[in-house]
């Protein structure tokens, strides 16, 4: 299991520009987010970003996403 320290991962992407839209997507609606690196524990994981929140806000940013597709 990754360590993102007080934040937890919403979502992961495979390209920057995606990872960029998801942010800008949370953050137009009131959710701190940032990106950080997907760790390659599996196979294929390597060059793949994670959106962190903060706990509190992850349920919004989760029902946020599953409404927007990118």
């Amino acid at each position: 299991m990754e360590d993102y320290g007080l934040l937890v991962a919403v979502a992961t992407v495979s390209a920057a520009a995606t990872a960029q839209g998801v942010r800008n997507l949370l953050q137009d609606n009131g959710i701190r987010a940032t990106i950080g690196p997907a760790h390659a524990e599996r196979r294929g994981g390597q060059g793949r970003l994670r959106i962190l929140v903060f706990p509190e806000d992850a349920g919004r940013a989760y029902e946020l996403l599953c409404t927007n597709t990118f």
